[in-house]
């Protein structure tokens, strides 16, 4: 039996709940949706990821979650990075597993930008900005590839 895709909730962690706030407030993130995104991306990046049990507020749902077309291209690729050899992660049927793996990397993202802030004596707004500065210069773009190291992978 799986759950309908309706009731599917996302989280938001009562411990990370002021600096939620701090990064809607700030007009860094218009709502909890984009700053969830923005950690859980984060987190991934620096393979942070914690569950917590203690929610806050009211939970999202899944349909707002996913209402930018990123959203859940990104919960999708998270959970199919993590769950390397179970290509089953992706049944509709797991969906609420791929939250839970979305949660905890937002989770671990909002970890990681607290102890910025902590460390950097910035408030979260430079500390979001600094992050993706870093992550953009360090990333040097895309190199160009041949046709054979494209088709390497591919098995005809």
């Amino acid at each position: 039996m799986s759950t309908s895709i309706t009731d599917v909730r996302v989280r938001r962690p009562q411990q990370h709940e002021a600096l939620l706030n701090e990064l809607r407030e700030e007009g860094i993130f218009p709502t909890f949706r984009d700053a969830l995104l923005f950690a859980a991306a984060v987190g991934y990046h620096f393979s942070r990821s914690a569950k917590f049990t203690s929610a806050a507020g009211d939970p999202i749902r899944y349909e707002t979650l996913t209402g930018p077309t990123f959203a859940e291209a990104l919960i999708n690729m998270i959970a199919a990075c993590i769950s390397d050899g179970d290509p089953e992660i992706m049944d509709q049927t797991r969906l609420e597993e791929r939250v839970g793996l979305f949660e905890a990397f937002a989770n671990g993202g909002l970890e990681y930008i607290q102890e910025q802030v902590n460390v950097r004596h910035q408030p979260a707004e430079l500390v979001v900005v600094a992050l993706v500065i870093e992550v953009l210069a360090g990333s040097g773009g895309a190199e160009p590839v041949s046709v054979d190291e494209l088709l390497s992978g591919v098995n005809w």
